[in-house]
């Protein structure tokens, strides 16, 4: 029977046993597709990366990202988490101060730029390939309120007024009024099956997020945030993820596309306080004469362990 090798990290952290936990995936070259979701599921972590040889020759890998239901076209933790192991288990060497990863994913080749300091990578930042696009399909603030268990008065309206964000992946952006109806959330499966599911996607994710972050109650590694976020997943055996590169990204899109000035805007974002997995995001839009050029999402990851697995 074959046997594959992995490495696990916590991603969008540089705390060990917080941020979002990634299964990085060697040599399952060969396995078929339900072989991999088998191995998601067994890991069962928000999402794993399968890694296999690029495409093309001047892309660096190939990756398959999995969440424990399906594989999905592309995601920021494992994207982010992966270069991070690349590097740091030496897959990729890396001699200077950084280097910049190729990895193809379903939605397109994704550049990932690494950071070292002392050999060791510090920092990993994605660009998505896509640019976000927005769709307003669900504009009933009280259906929206409800799904989060808060009242119509909790959400922002007007320029802030929730839509829908995919920059390859679709989240509904709910922006709420403060730190404390973020932490008040609770989604409810009923209303966002009547008022959410099958709009855009089949299975849209929820981003709850607002400005300010309570500093004294935050984990270290988070203090100094300008955003706290929650993004639910429902029907997920992970109902809650801890840490959303995706989402995040379509959030940059999102105030960017509400911020007047042009040029290099960025937002630093908690999210997963409420799980006990406090994590970090940075995101980052490049904006020129109005029109969004980039999307960058970073942070760090922390290895965890490392072992085999019989298939």
């Amino acid at each position: 029977m074959p046997t594959i090798r992995f490495v696990t990290a916590d991603v969008f952290t540089s705390a060990r046993f917080s941020g979002n936990q990634l299964a990085v995936v060697f040599g399952a070259e060969g396995l078929p597709t339900k072989t991999l979701q088998a191995i998601t599921r067994e890991f069962n972590y928000a999402e794993s990366a399968f890694v296999f040889a690029p495409e093309h020759p001047s892309h660096t890998r190939r990756v398959r990202i999995f969440t424990p239901e399906s594989e999905v076209p592309f995601a920021g933790h494992p994207t982010i988490g992966t270069a991070h192991v690349l590097v740091a288990s030496g897959e990729i060497p890396v001699t200077g101060d950084e280097a910049t990863l190729v990895l193809e994913e379903h939605v397109g080749p994704v550049p990932v730029r690494v950071l070292m300091a002392h050999g060791v990578p510090v920092h990993a930042q994605l660009t998505t390939a896509q640019l976000p696009e927005e769709r307003q399909e669900v504009t009933d603030r009280a259906a929206l309120a409800e799904l989060l268990s808060l009242s119509p008065e909790d959400l922002l309206d007007g320029a802030h007024a929730p839509t829908g964000v995919s920059c390859g992946l679709p989240f509904q952006i709910i922006p709420l009024a403060s730190v404390e109806a973020v932490q008040r959330a609770r989604l409810r499966m009923d209303a966002w099956e009547a008022h959410l599911q099958g709009k855009w996607a089949a299975w849209p994710m929820v981003f709850a997020m607002s400005r300010g972050t309570e500093e004294s109650a935050l984990a270290s590694h988070v203090r100094g945030c300008d955003i706290r976020a929650r993004v639910f997943v429902p029907g997920s055996t992970v109902p809650e993820d801890p840490a959303t590169g995706s989402a995040n990204a379509c959030l940059a899109g999102y105030l960017a596309a509400r911020t007047p000035r042009d040029g290099l805007l960025r937002w630093e974002v908690a999210q997963g306080i409420e799980m006990g997995r406090p994590s970090r995001l940075s995101i980052e839009v490049l904006k020129v004469h109005g029109a969004i050029e980039a999307v960058r999402v970073g942070g760090a990851s922390v290895l965890i362990s490392e072992g085999t697995m019989t298939v």
